[in-house]
């Protein structure tokens, strides 16, 4: 009997081919199995479920074998080498976990030659061999290496000329000029019985969103709306304003199809495709769900939004607003104060500020339609009147007219009043990161929280702020000195840190 036949056993029924390696009686060979499929598709999903169910009934019922893990990669290619799967197999078999792997093929281990023989030579020196189960190959059999080798060099090879045929049908097709795909898990369409691609139960969003953007709603605006109303993706999830912008850019809505957006580069990586190769543009390739008409407006609404950036405005003291006493939100009752924000000076709810947004969906107001009023000496309880969510416009009632029919909202737990006796540090707590003061802030459940001013007031391009639970400041109420605050996250949990300088000083 030759070597590599005495390495293996006959194999039948659900029995697999298994090298033969020395062992004592009293001891079980540790094996683990590597398993792959290179598409995430139904079907190939279906299939690495029943591979780690075949290995795991036949290898673990094997008397001769311990089976100690089934490593295992979907929807990666085996030209790869970053397969995470695979990755962690090459890293515990450091430790010895195991002393063989098996696999279905070579070409289900790798599919490029080199990482073939790295990843085998690499285990063999540490004592572990891998049988390839379709050639019935031990790599620690005589020969073992060098039948791999020749295998894998015509797996390679194959996989070239496959992908070499793929490429040449794509040419052809597109020399006939013939889409090569239809567009896929698009929100708005679907495919119907016959295949052909039509629009879905969602198509009034997608119309209803181009609408909007063509009547001057900004991403941010339509984004907001659509998560307010409750619609999903296609898959699901909540919109973003990445999602909308796709949505508004995307031809597909008119009914166009662009082939070759992304390509497959030399290295089997897929690329954004700026000019690499050249695109395929098919015109009335689908039924459309907007017209032409307004698909181009929109796209020139969203430009003129991109181009327009108005000159940011001075962030003066606030003795220059005469105002600044007068102004409250007509929904909670509080006052108004001053925020400077992306360049703008804005008047917001100190209510939904203070007691967070549970407590006031709140009022913002840009400080330039405040001064268009002129002058006036009354208290002004103002209102926001929206579309959709978009702030059209403003409205106003003096304090009798509002008092008449509301009364200010009180926040339903009660947090010790805001004194030296209840918070010994309230005046001496700072932003380790602006070096901005601290101010409180109580949540819905009645927690009382210290969060950066500068962040709060002036955004997250000032400082990207901290918000400190009051309960982690107790250590501090016979501290004396100042200190600045700052957070970080250790091993996944949050922790607060005191230093005696800011990393820098804003405003």
């Amino acid at each position: 009997m030759s070597t590599q036949q005495s390495q293996t056993s006959s194999s039948s029924g659900n029995v697999i081919l298994i090298p033969h390696i020395e062992r004592s009686r009293d001891r079980r060979i540790r094996a683990a199995v590597y398993c792959r499929v290179s598409s995430k598709h139904e079907d190939q999903e279906y299939s690495l479920e029943n591979q780690i169910k075949h290995y795991s009934e036949t290898i673990g019922a094997d008397p001769r074998y311990e089976l100690i893990e089934i490593y295992y990669d979907f929807g990666i290619s085996g030209f790869k080498e970053a397969r995470p799967g695979f990755q962690r197999m090459l890293e515990e078999s450091k430790d010895g976990k195991f002393e063989l792997v098996i696999t279905k093929s070579i070409t289900r281990f790798a599919r490029n030659t080199g990482t073939v023989l790295d990843a085998t030579r690499l285990l063999r020196r540490r004592g572990i061999g891998v049988y390839f189960e379709l050639q019935q190959i031990n790599t620690l059999g005589e020969g073992g290496e060098l039948l791999m080798t020749l295998f894998a060099a015509f797996g390679q090879a194959e996989s070239e000329a496959n992908r070499l045929g793929s490429k040449m049908t794509i040419k052809r097709k597109a020399d006939r000029q013939e889409p090569i795909q239809q567009i896929q898990r698009v929100f708005g369409y679907t495919k119907n019985a016959d295949g052909e691609i039509v629009p879905d139960e969602n198509a009034d969003r997608v119309l209803e969103i181009f609408e909007m953007a063509a009547d001057g709603f900004t991403v941010g605006q339509i984004t907001n709306y659509l998560n307010c109303e409750g619609v999903t993706t296609q898959t699901g999830a909540k919109f973003y304003r990445t999602t909308v912008t796709r949505i508004l850019k995307n031809e597909e809505y008119k009914g166009d199809f662009v082939q070759f957006k992304h390509y497959v580069d030399e290295h089997r990586k897929l690329r954004k495709n700026c000019g690499e190769i050249s695109m395929l543009y098919y015109a009335e390739n689908h039924v459309p769900i907007v017209t032409n008409e307004l698909w181009e407006k929109a796209q020139r609404a969203l430009g003129v939004r991109q181009k327009s950036k108005p000159e940011p405005e001075e962030k003066a003291p606030l003795d220059n607003f005469p105002y600044k006493d007068q102004l409250y939100c007509a929904k909670c009752g509080h006052r108004l104060m001053r925020s400077y924000t992306g360049g703008k000076n804005r008047w917001i709810c100190s209510g939904k500020e203070k007691f967070t947004g549970s407590f006031c969906s709140g009022v913002s107001i840009p400080d330039e339609v405040v001064r268009s009023w002129g002058a006036f000496s009354e208290d002004r309880y103002i209102t926001e009147t929206t579309d959709r969510g978009r702030v059209t416009g403003f409205t106003y009632e003096d304090s009798i007219s509002w008092h008449r029919n509301h009364t200010e909202k009180r926040h339903s737990h009660n947090a010790p009043a805001l004194s030296e006796e209840n918070y010994p540090y309230k005046d001496r707590i700072f932003c380790k990161y602006c070096g901005g003061k601290l101010r409180r802030i109580i949540a819905n459940n009645g927690s009382v929280k210290w969060i950066c001013n500068n962040s709060s007031r002036y955004g997250k391009a000032i400082c990207k702020g901290v918000r400190v639970p009051d309960e982690m400041l107790q250590s501090l109420r016979d501290y004396p000195g100042i200190v600045y605050i700052g957070k970080e996250i250790i091993d996944g949990k949050e922790c607060y840190g005191y230093s005696r300088k800011p990393d820098q000083k804003v405003g």
